[in-house]
């Protein structure tokens, strides 16, 4: 085995970090090691420039390295190589946490951090020993049998790696204008969509000071830029300062970014040695400005600790990249509108507004998961720019449309000709990038949400066939409803009686319980909190059984369950066939109807046969 080839696969669409790449250390890291053991290794980033893949057919080995987004395409790579006979292996975030997905397409998975891994592989594989002592690996038996390894033991001395050889990347001189450098792994900290953790642990594993301070010393300084891919740069402020101290001592002068939380706010010394030492900016995860979301994401701040990080790195005059993630179970509409009125008063200089995306190997993928609320696995939409689950409390359109229209708030004109009078013409370019990929994104998205449209209307269709096809859904014909309000309170029957009267002027509304009329829908709320009326409304739809138990054939049961009040409404207007504008503006009057006190209910729909 001689030439061993990386390919980092590229990112699915364009999005604000897009106007500078940002490539990992994976591939880089590999190739140098194994380039140190004496193969002739190369290094594919297609995210800096898109490699002809017929010049890498003289391949020994092709490793592929993927997130959830970049998975489909590292497919595609993985499967042209495979059919040409070509050992294929598949590393990275998204191959750890779906080890089996990426043996269809591949021969191998390392799972999690692959240093040792891999050479183990190379070496056993050269020498033909059994695969089953490597620790980490993934593969397919001679029996066509999947194995899986155990997990390999997080790598205790960062320092044992080598530092990542840049001149093997494929037009690394041409094309980088960044250069990435780790000082450490893991976060002590529990985000729930974040996928650090289940990949890197929660124990924080760190460089030496010396070690890092010869990575930088050997950087390409006409780069012009470095950023510490650390996913918390100052998650131990102590050994944070100590680095920081190093860099001035030793008169490194470099232009730098890093990622840091909101906590950096309480060290005032730290802050002013990231400003001495010639930090650009900062990317700070604010998250959100919902105190339910803040609690529901594990990310133990508050909006005081924004607005205090925000004055103490401007004081400093370091630049902030503001990160927000919208949609979570607490969020509605109102607070992605909020929020991109909040993050314009902000001294901010540009921002990032994230759909919620439930990644492989995090908690909330699981939770989403497991709850059937996922509307695909098309990895190529997981890049935090698409909406790929149901929200709770407003549609997966709603979420994906309102934080596209977020950003395009925030990357205004008015902004842009802002910056370009304080002659800040990097920002004002920043936001002529954010302008037209927002525009794209809007563009491009409604193709998107029409396929997510025929996903789910697929999926409640089949849910509500046996209703459906006795109920008439021509245009303006009168539709019967009896609501049956007998386990509801005043205000839970006032708001469906004013969510259904506006949905449609000819609608009949009767507060019946089970009565049987032909080409009649009646609908029964059951209030989930409130368990005894829950079961009294159970207790009703099994009275009602017994009563008709000779006409089940002509009467149509479904028991519908439901995430939220808002979810039930948007049963309720796809069963009538109304459109989520006129559902969303009917459900936002029911709500005032009751001063915005929502409750959480299901339903029971039943259908006679004309």
């Amino acid at each position: 085995m001689k030439n061993i080839y990386f390919i980092e696969a590229k990112s699915p669409g364009s999005h604000i970090f897009s106007f500078t790449a940002l490539p990992r250390l994976g591939c880089v890291l590999l190739g140098t090691i194994l380039n140190n053991l004496g193969y002739n290794t190369k290094v594919y980033i297609e995210d800096l420039a898109i490699p002809d893949l017929k010049q890498l057919e003289d391949a020994d080995m092709i490793c592929i390295s993927t997130i959830s987004s970049t998975a489909t395409r590292a497919f595609q790579i993985a499967d042209n190589f495979r059919k040409l006979g070509i050992p294929v292996v598949l590393g990275g975030a998204h191959s750890t946490f779906l080890p089996e997905e990426s043996l269809a397409y591949a021969d191998y998975v390392v799972r999690g951090e692959g240093e040792e891994t891999l050479v183990e592989l190379v070496e056993n594989l050269e020498a033909g020993r059994p695969l089953d002592t490597i620790k980490g690996l993934s593969f397919k038996n001679s029996n066509g049998e999947t194995v899986h390894n155990p997990a390999r033991e997080f790598i205790n001395n960062l320092n044992d790696a080598p530092i990542p050889n840049f001149s093997l990347v494929h037009k690394w001189a041409e094309k980088a204008k960044v250069t990435p450098v780790a000082t450490s792994r893991g976060c002590p900290f529990a985000c729930k969509f974040c996928s650090v953790i289940p990949m890197f642990g929660r124990k924080y594993r760190f460089k030496s000071i010396d070690r890092i301070l010869e990575e930088i010393k050997g950087i390409d300084h006409q780069k012009g830029h470095v950023f510490f891919i650390d996913d918390n740069f100052a998650a131990n402020r102590k050994r944070t300062k100590t680095l920081l101290m190093a860099m001035i001592a030793n008169n490194i002068k470099i232009e730098w970014s890093a990622q840091v939380r909101t906590d950096v706010a309480r060290d005032p010394e730290l802050l002013d040695l990231m400003g001495r030492a010639g930090c650009f900016s900062v990317y700070i995860g604010f998250e959100s400005i919902n105190p339910k979301t803040l609690s529901l994401y594990n990310k133990s701040q508050d909006l005081e600790d924004i607005e205090n990080v925000i004055r103490a790195v401007k004081k400093r005059s370091i630049n902030i990249h503001g990160m927000f993630v919208l949609g979570s179970d607490s969020d509605d509409i109102e607070t992605i509108r909020n929020t991109a009125k909040f993050a314009k008063k902000l001294d901010i200089d540009s921002i990032q507004f994230m759909v919620l995306t439930p990644l492989p190997g995090t908690p909330v993928f699981e939770e989403l998961k497991s709850s059937g609320r996922l509307i695909h696995t098309d990895w190529s939409k997981y890049d935090a720019h698409h909406a790929v689950f149901e929200p709770t409390l407003m549609t997966a359109f709603e979420l994906h449309v309102e934080t596209l229209k977020a950003m395009a708030k925030f990357y205004s004109w008015p902004a842009i000709i802002r910056n370009l009078w304080q002659f800040d013409f990097f920002y004002a370019f920043v936001g002529l990038y954010g302008k037209r990929s927002v525009k794209k994104s809007l563009f491009s998205a409604r193709k998107y949400l029409d396929n997510v449209k025929e996903l789910i209307t697929t999926e409640f269709d089949a849910k509500t066939e046996k209703l459906r096809q006795f109920f008439p859904q021509k245009k303006g014909s009168t539709k019967n409803i009896i609501l049956n309000t007998t386990s509801l309170e005043n205000n839970e029957s006032t708001f469906f009686s004013t969510f259904l009267s506006q949905l449609d002027k000819k609608l009949i509304i009767k507060k019946e319980n089970f009565k049987v009329n032909k080409n009649t829908l009646s609908i029964t709320p059951l209030v989930k909190h409130l368990k005894n009326r829950h079961q009294q409304g159970m207790q009703q739809l099994s009275d009602f059984y017994e009563k008709y138990r000779d006409r089940l054939d002509s009467i149509k049961i479904i028991n519908m369950e439901s995430i939220s009040l808002y979810k039930s409404c948007v049963n309720i207007g796809l069963l009538l066939n109304i459109n989520s504008k006129k559902i969303r503006k009917a459900y936002e009057q029911a709500l005032k109807s009751i001063d915005g006190n929502a409750f959480e209910c299901s339903l029971v729909l039943v259908m006679v046969e004309q």
